[in-house]
């Protein structure tokens, strides 16, 4: 048995996705790309990992990939993820494709530009540092918007979510990064020319939920997933199955 911690981020480039009529995927595999950072993530109202007393954790921090199948038609999916809840874990599991809502309209705005502004930052980096770099970025500025109480004045500085400054290889560039990206929030909107959609847990119930963000693409073209609702970044492997805890 091997334990890891990660932390899910996750811009990507998704190979295929879940058909309209299916609408459901089942994952099977879950992986980094382009790898993981480490870092400490503070929530102190706790909770963390669905523990109610952890309000801290040393986590891997970057994009996630997912690999699976449509659950209809059986055809092979790949696609990149962010987490964007940090109470539940990351597994293996089948899920309904849904749409996308955080029962918060300014946080999902929020969401949109952060994701359609960087959209292309991952894969111009000219480094496999620097694009961990960014992934990590993306993924603490995810989870800043969403954890945070409030819809603006971002700090992982501060407030109920915090992001450590000494712990790990994230509490560096990846982090200065994040907290530029949420300090552009005020001048940034939306762009167009992008989807937005999620995947929620169907089996099992306390699995994460994703967000997909996906270019309104050439058909057969899906791009940019963000895995949210739970996935709390830890990836515990028991046998067969992989559980990722998302913080």
């Amino acid at each position: 048995m091997t334990t890891g911690r990660y932390l899910a981020a996750g811009l990507l480039a998704a190979t295929a996705l879940p058909s309209a009529a299916s609408a459901g995927v089942t994952v099977t595999g879950v992986s980094g790309d382009p790898g993981f950072l480490t870092g400490r993530i503070i929530y102190t109202p706790g909770g963390i990992g669905g523990n109610a007393g952890t309000t801290s954790a040393d986590l891997s921090i970057g994009r996630m990939k997912f690999t699976g199948f449509d659950t209809a038609t059986a055809a092979a999916l790949a696609f990149n993820t962010y987490c964007i809840d940090i109470f539940n874990y990351v597994q293996n599991g089948t899920f309904d494709l849904q749409t996308f809502t955080l029962g918060n309209a300014v946080k999902e705005e929020q969401l949109k530009a952060l994701l359609s502004n960087t959209a292309g930052l991952i894969g111009g980096a000219a480094t496999l540092g620097g694009k961990k770099d960014i992934s990590a970025a993306i993924q603490l500025a995810v989870w800043e918007i969403v954890n945070e109480s409030g819809n603006n004045g971002y700090s992982l500085s501060g407030g109920l979510f915090q992001v450590s400054a000494t712990h790990g290889s994230a509490a560096t560039n990846a982090r200065a990064l994040a907290q530029g990206y949420l300090n552009s929030l005020g001048g940034w909107s939306a762009q167009p020319g992008f989807n937005f959609s999620m995947l929620s847990a169907v089996s099992p119930a306390n699995n994460q939920r994703q967000i997909l963000f996906a270019p309104v693409p050439e058909p057969g073209t899906w791009a940019l997933l963000i895995a949210g609702f739970g996935a709390v970044g830890g990836a515990m492997r028991r046998r067969t199955r992989t559980r990722l805890a998302y913080a």
